[in-house]
């Protein structure tokens, strides 16, 4: 009898990090994380944070905090940890104070205050920022377990993946990104059950 390989075995060449994307496999039904896209922000031994990038939240800054009153950026759900907490990345050519760099000109968090004056000021774009509720998060080893029982695909970003894309589009323009043997997932349906 001959086994069958397991189609969703994927073959990591890109070691996990911050500033790294995680796609996740199409059969991952886990709530939020179902086709879902991650920004890495920090990974060390003692475990791993990042934005889901592709699920709105439906509620805009202004919504969330008054001082930012005018502005319609959209706010995405980061994850399930802490979602009474607010956080931010953006790109931008001069980093905020306390901003973190991820890559290239993308910084993670920083002075909101000073965000809120270059916004008035124009000098930040709303497009160039990306506000989540909550983040995703990982304890010691629990990333890198994930991604040997195969739940992610690690790869490099693209600036304007995380900024310019529609969001309800991003799982599938990053699978569209990856090499040519991930194309199948995007025909793998939502629910297998109902098939």
């Amino acid at each position: 009898m001959t086994k069958l390989p397991n189609i969703f075995t994927i073959k990591q060449k890109i070691p996990v990090g911050p500033g790294k994307i995680l796609i996740s496999e199409p059969l991952l039904m886990d709530g939020i994380f179902s086709r879902s896209v991650v920004l890495l922000v920090e990974h060390n031994d003692e475990g791993s944070l990042g934005y889901v990038l592709n699920k709105n939240s439906n509620f805009t800054i202004q919504q969330l905090l008054p001082d930012f009153k005018g502005f319609y950026t959209p706010v995405f759900i980061g994850g399930p940890v802490a979602t009474n907490t607010l956080h931010f990345i953006y790109t931008h050519d001069k980093p905020l104070s306390n901003s973190k760099n991820i890559f290239s000109n993308v910084y993670w968090g920083g002075d909101i205050n000073e965000l809120l004056q270059m916004l008035k000021k124009g000098e930040i774009a709303e497009k160039d920022i990306r506000f989540f509720i909550g983040y995703s998060g990982w304890g010691k080893n629990q990333l890198q377990n994930e991604i040997k029982a195969n739940y992610w695909v690690v790869t490099n970003p693209i600036k304007e993946q995380i900024f310019e894309e529609n969001p309800q589009m991003l799982w599938k323009r990053s699978v569209i990104l990856l090499d040519k043997k991930f194309h199948f997932w995007l025909n793998v349906p939502l629910n297998p059950i109902l098939n």
